[in-house]
């Protein structure tokens, strides 16, 4: 029964194996049938979208051809020959009005010149005439440069002799960091260089390792190989010695029995002794004879067969079976031999691999420990985290409700804001920056209004603000920004190439930051320019039109 178990379980690994592979391809089917759906969605839409697309295009070469038909027909030709006409007419009206608006700015322009060569003459000699009062206010003005620019240069004089102390410092601190950086590197490239060379060592050890094992598994097979080759040898080499030894003593017997049966002797009685051996002989062979022809009878009588050849041939036959079931028997006991060696050796593995698992559920109950303990210590630091994140909130909240009523104080307008904040009017995170931008604005203009105030009040120690906390709120103008608006016609040339064949849908707000870096980082000089200097045909058009 130990012997029949092993099948039963190759039926049963077989039935697993069989299963396993069932649900594999079970899975592998309901995934390619989804991919087979959706592939079949996308198709279905891209077909259709491409039928849109051809229906499309047939219809725009349809008109095409109606366009061209009409427009080589006889009445458009004569039009065309009309409109030719005209249009020569118009060009030398238009040449010859050219000339006239050519001439008569000409004359403007010399007008303005004599214009502006009179006003400058009159604007100089209204200021060669000082009066009293304007020689006043330009000494007032002049000393109150003065004081200014005095004021201006001692600020910019201070932060100078600030900025240099701080460059002092600064240099020896970069003088600090470049000795730690050269001694950092010095011991980054002797860790580097220790760290290739350790590198190089434990490569050539697992090298030696791996080609020392390989040779071992070599060796192994080889052992085992000639162990079974001389166990093959010694088995053989004992049956062709017992053959050798059986053979060695018939021939010794028979060598004994040839000297003797040589030897002549002489002897009375002999010739009397011999016909009683010959008789005893021929009795004794009869007797053999009757004996065997006997057990013929009674094989022939319990075979049922009456010829000896057949019964001889019966018999061969019979001892050459016999002879295969004992090699047959022989072969089972050996492989009954292997098959007992093979179960002490998985007794072996098995055991090896129990103490593996219980070795290895004491590691996974040391790591469960160890990832509790850290679980834990997670959990601690997490709480922590949340409690100092309360804190912040608290303050934020705080800040967040101070940056409010400063807003409502100082008499700040949200109007410009309103339609970015909805229905909440209040601050929170999302739009404190706004509302920092106004109060911002709103002090630079309280500033200024104090600065003007001081300046106007015709006393020079009463200027309440030093010259570096006055506003340096600088806002460039718009052509200073864009120098110029962009093309109509040209963004919407650009617009109209870019062709979606798929279904058209609102891009995400990530789509559309991602649309903006791009076209950020793009070259727009070409599209900056106004339409009268586009080289579009439509421009022309507009131009006329308008």
């Amino acid at each position: 029964m130990a012997f029949r178990q092993p099948p039963v379980q190759d039926e049963v690994e077989l039935e697993t194996m069989a299963e396993a592979e069932l649900s594999r391809l079970k899975r592998q089917y309901r995934i390619m049938e989804n991919d087979r759906t959706t592939y079949s969605e996308k198709v279905r839409l891209q077909l259709r979208n491409q039928k849109i697309m051809i229906e499309r295009l047939e219809h725009e070469k349809a008109e095409l051809y109606l366009a061209i038909k009409s427009s080589k027909s006889e009445s458009n030709t004569k039009k065309d020959e009309a409109m030719d006409e005209k249009l020569k007419c118009l060009l030398a009206k238009r040449s010859k009005y050219m000339e006239m608006i050519k001439n008569e700015r000409q004359q403007i322009n010399e007008l303005q010149e004599q214009i502006i060569k009179v006003s400058k003459e009159v604007t100089a000699l209204k200021m060669k005439i000082k009066t009293d009062t304007q020689s006043f206010e330009i000494a007032e003005k002049h000393n109150r440069m003065i004081d200014i620019l005095e004021n201006r240069l001692e600020v910019a004089t201070k932060r100078f002799n600030t900025v240099v102390a701080e460059n002092s410092k600064l240099r020896d601190k970069i003088d600090s960091l470049l000795k730690e950086r050269a001694q950092f590197n010095i011991l980054w490239a002797k860790m580097i260089g220790q760290l290739n060379t350790g590198k190089s060592v434990i490569n050539d050890l697992i090298e030696q390792a791996t080609i020392t094992f390989n040779q071992r598994d070599e060796e192994l097979n080889k052992i085992y190989a000639l162990r079974e080759r001389g166990a093959r040898d010694l088995k053989a080499h004992t049956s062709e010695m017992c053959e050798l030894q059986r053979t060695l003593d018939n021939e010794l017997k028979l060598q004994e029995f040839l000297g003797i049966k040589g030897q002549y002797r002489e002897m009375a009685d002999l010739n009397a002794k011999k016909e009683a051996d010959k008789q005893a002989k021929s009795e004794a062979m009869q007797n053999k004879i009757a004996t065997y022809t006997e057990i013929l009878t009674l094989i022939q009588q319990f075979t049922g067969e009456e010829d000896i050849d057949k019964l001889t041939a019966h018999f061969l036959k019979q001892e050459e079976e016999n002879f295969a079931l004992f090699n047959y028997v022989n072969e089972l006991n050996d492989e009954l031999e292997g098959l007992q060696t093979r179960v002490a050796q998985l007794r072996n593995d098995i055991n090896e691999a129990r103490a593996l698992n219980v070795h290895r559920g004491f590691q996974q109950a040391e790591t469960l420990d160890r990832i509790s303990k850290q679980l834990e210590e997670q959990t601690a630091k997490a709480d922590a985290a949340e409690e100092n994140l309360n804190e912040c909130n608290e303050v934020i909240n705080k800040l967040l409700e101070g940056i409010e009523s400063l807003f409502h104080n100082i008499h700040c307008d949200n109007s410009s804001i309103l339609n970015l904040l909805g229905d909440n009017n209040h601050v929170t995170m999302n739009n404190v920056m706004l509302y920092l931008g106004i109060i911002e604005k709103r002090i630079t203009e309280i500033f200024n209004k104090i600065y003007w105030a001081d300046l106007t009040s015709g006393k020079p120690d009463a200027v309440r603000l030093d010259e570096d906390k006055k506003p340096k709120l600088k806002i460039p103008t718009i052509p200073q920004i864009v120098p110029t608006q962009p093309c109509s016609l040209c963004i919407e040339k650009e617009t109209l190439q870019v062709v979606n064949e798929g279904l058209e849908v609102p891009l995400s707000r990530e789509k559309i930051q991602e649309k903006v870096e791009i076209r950020l980082t793009e070259d727009i000089s070409e599209i900056m320019h106004n339409v009268s200097v586009c080289h579009l045909p439509g421009a022309k058009r507009s131009i006329f039109k308008n």
